[in-house]
């Protein structure tokens, strides 16, 4: 993309620039804003001293120079920034403004490392003008950066000091690989940010690989700010010159040391990213994880030779149905629930909406069926029908906190997302997940939701317990971090000590191009993003604070590797596997979670019973205080619900589990609901009615169809106090070819 790079001399705009070159893009132009009649200013957003020399600086770059002047201040330090007369961000948009109109530019290169306060002001800034933030730099490991700007050709030099550890007399004008020591110890002594990213010191840079003329020093002067005796201010004021380089090549190459955006997912072990640690298969595990795929696929052709295995998908013989709907199992040879018939389609889903709350302001949405062939038309009934929920208990958009969208055709979320941007037009929208799942083609869409009502005012909510916080975390910058979210989705959410994310699939963050490598790579790749969020969220959270999450895949082996490479990072997780049509991006995997802060406070629990010949297994978690619980609940005809199998050994046994599931009856579904509720309500608490999320997955080529689970729900809703917002979604297949019903449930008491 064309880009224009926000400069302030300092060493992060100039490496962030040579990430931008590295990630192929084009740096046309360079911006800067200056203090006037001042040598230094106190911004919180833009490094001003060194100042002087920005005009060489662009000189020795040989790209033009946008400068204005900042004029305003920090009117607004609000978490979320909109346009405010007077503020310091809006000089920000007429400088990139004037750049756009000039240069026709696409994107905007910032060295933001750690600061939320300037990415959100940035992003902001770009999202008015269209235009891509650019932060190659964003929560990077702080030690590792800095010691590969050093090896990268950065030469810079101290050239501001204001924190415990720095002296000005000592440290000002000190190369960074002289000083990177000093730094390495003072983090260690005092926890100071080795890049400074706290305002403990400020740098110049004289030279970089993308410099055709080197910076000269000609005379330094030292002004002394503040002579605190603990942690003295004081910065450099420079008279610079330009000199040729020695064995300068007009071509730009940079060094190896600059890694590109595929080299970040080479390495999952995070090693870069030091704010998580995730461990990454040694050669022995791989050697052993290819050695059962080899068994496993002889001993599957062994049962059926007409069935197929590979790591990642489970394929049978193609069968050319035409229009024609086969009438029984038999004639299709061997069988996998992608030869499944056409049964869906003669399903009718009939919108069965609800909304439930409870006092600490959490509400549950569930049944939203958006009706009509067109998508758009789906989309715009559903919205409808979700605000006219919202109205009911005086919610608003603003206060939706998390979207499930189960779409009829993948192909159709162009029309989807334009109907769905006009209605959630606000800053920090809630997250989402979008998936394809085999509906009736007058169906569009199935919509659920979870809102939580502030009360406005910051103080208390009914009975007397402080408001909760909503953070919203909703990154739009490029980065190598984890996938920017430009859409009209954030990546992930936080009320109180309850965090919910986005649906993660396995984005290579450079780029947001899809990573290849098989259900494997995607699996760990997505996992990696879905804690990085999580971390960023808050600084006690990991892939372990996840009390409840759901994982789509859209290739049967997936399943298997998915829970492989998530028992890997944690144990004791709760995971509702969905098998579905289509992915975003035509991912194979996708990761949605639940979690809490205090993750060492829940207990965990695998049990189960039989309803007559079914088998159902539910594993549950819920902290000690019993104000947060979830379940997954697995119905299964036969075999063992652990197992990650999606064929069958013989048609016979597939004929006889479709018609076991099918002949569920209403009175058994409803024994399962109320086991289920039961758990999630800790069994003593049953007479305290609870606002609840129940999700029904339900295998549609076997399971009982969804007239029959509206019935069950209707009845166990009525003679329960437990008020259950309820949506069922027909999937493909769950987490082994026998569970043909799966059942989550979330409550937040809290």
């Amino acid at each position: 993309m064309r880009t224009v790079a926000l400069i302030s001399g300092g060493k992060d705009s100039c490496y962030n620039m040579m990430q931008c070159v590295g990630a192929g893009h084009t740096i046309v132009a360079l911006a800067n804003l200056q203090p006037t009649l001042k040598d230094e200013l106190d911004s919180y957003m833009y490094q001003t001293v060194g100042h002087q020399g920005i005009d060489l600086y662009a000189e020795a770059m040989g790209l033009p120079l946008y400068r204005e002047a900042i004029t305003g201040n920090a009117v607004n330090q609000g978490k979320n920034y909109q346009p405010t007369e007077n503020d310091e961000v809006e000089d920000l948009y007429r400088l990139l403004s004037k750049v756009k109109n000039d240069l026709d530019i696409e994107a905007v290169a910032v060295g933001a490392i750690l600061s939320d306060y300037q990415r959100i002001r940035v992003e902001n800034v770009c999202h008015r003008l269209g235009l891509v933030s650019l932060a190659y730099l964003w929560r990077r490991n702080q030690k590792e950066l800095l010691q590969e700007m050093i090896a990268s050709g950065v030469e810079a030099i101290i050239i501001k000091v204001a924190a415990l550890g720095l002296d000005p007399r000592i440290h000002l004008g000190m190369s960074l690989r002289d000083i990177q020591p000093h730094l390495l110890v003072m983090q260690e002594k005092y926890g100071l940010n080795v890049c400074g990213e706290g305002g403990e010191y400020e740098t110049f840079t004289l030279d970089c690989p993308l410099f055709k003329k080197k910076l000269v020093i000609d005379e330094k002067e030292l002004v002394l700010h503040s002579d605190d005796p603990v942690a003295p201010v004081g910065y450099l004021n420079l008279k610079l010159h330009l000199a040729p380089k020695e064995n300068f090549d007009e071509a730009i190459k940079l060094p190896p040391t600059v890694k590109n955006p595929l080299d970040f997912i080479n390495d999952l072990s995070d090693s870069v990213f030091s704010d998580v640690s995730d461990i990454e298969l040694s050669e022995t595990e791989l050697e052993s994880i290819e050695k059962l795929e080899k068994e496993e696929k002889k001993k599957q052709n062994e049962l059926n030779p007409l069935l197929t295995y590979s790591g990642d998908k489970v394929t049978g013989v193609e069968v050319d149905y035409g229009n024609d709907e086969p009438d029984s199992i038999a004639e299709t040879g061997g069988y996998t629930y992608e030869q499944a018939h056409r049964k869906h389609e003669s399903q009718p889903i009939h919108d069965h909406r609800s909304i439930y709350g409870n006092k600490h302001g959490w509400y549950f949405i569930g049944g939203i069926v958006g009706e009509g062939v067109d998508t758009r038309v789906a989309t715009e009934d559903a919205m409808k029908k979700l605000i006219s929920l919202l109205e009911s208990e005086s919610l608003r958009l603003n206060d939706v906190c998390s979207v499930n969208i189960y779409m009829r055709d993948m192909e159709e979320y162009a029309a989807l997302n334009e109907v769905y941007v006009q209605t959630f037009n606000f800053p920090n929208p809630p997250t989402r997940v979008c998936v394809q799942c085999p509906l009736p083609a007058d169906v569009g869409l199935i919509f659920d939701a979870v809102a939580h009502k502030s009360t406005y005012n910051n103080t208390h909510d009914v009975d007397g317990a402080v408001t909760k916080e909503r953070v919203t975390m909703h990154v739009q910058g490029i980065s190598h971090w984890a996938p920017a979210n430009i859409g009209p989705y954030s990546q992930a959410v936080k009320v109180g000590e309850v965090m919910g994310t986005c649906g993660q699939i396995a984005l290579v963050p450079g780029t947001l191009a899809l990573a290849g490598g098989g259900a494997r790579a995607q699996s760990a790749l997505s996992l990696r993003h879905l804690t990085r969020v999580l971390r960023a969220l808050h600084p006690r959270a990991h892939i372990r604070s996840v009390v409840q999450s759901v994982c789509y895949v859209c290739a049967g082996g997936a399943v298997g590797e998915a829970r492989r490479q998530l028992e890997r990072r944690t144990a004791g997780a709760i995971v509702q596997y969905a098998v579905v049509q289509a992915l975003p991006r035509h991912a194979l995997v996708e990761w949605h979670a639940w979690a809490h802060t205090d993750n060492n406070r829940f207990e965990y629990e695998e049990t189960g019973c039989n309803v007559g010949d079914y088998k159902v297994a539910i594993t549950r978690r819920w902290n000690y205080e019993n104000t947060v619980a979830a379940f997954v609940c697995y119905v299964a005809t036969g075999s063992s619900p652990s197992t990650c199998q999606l064929s069958f050994p013989s048609e016979e046994v597939c004929t006889t589990h479709r018609m076991r599931a099918s002949s569920m009856t209403q009175e058994q579904i409803e024994e399962v609901l109320e086991y289920a509720l039961r758990k999630l309500t800790q069994d003593r608490d049953v007479e305290t009615q609870h606002a609840v999320k129940m999700r029904i997955f339900y295998q549609v080529w076997s399971a009982p169809g969804p007239a029959v689970l509206s019935r069950a729900v209707r009845a166990v809703r009525g003679r329960s106090r437990q008020r259950a917002a309820v949506t069922a979604v027909p999937v493909l297949a769950l987490h082994n070819a026998f569970t043909f019903l799966s059942i989550s449930g979330l409550r937040l008491d809290e």
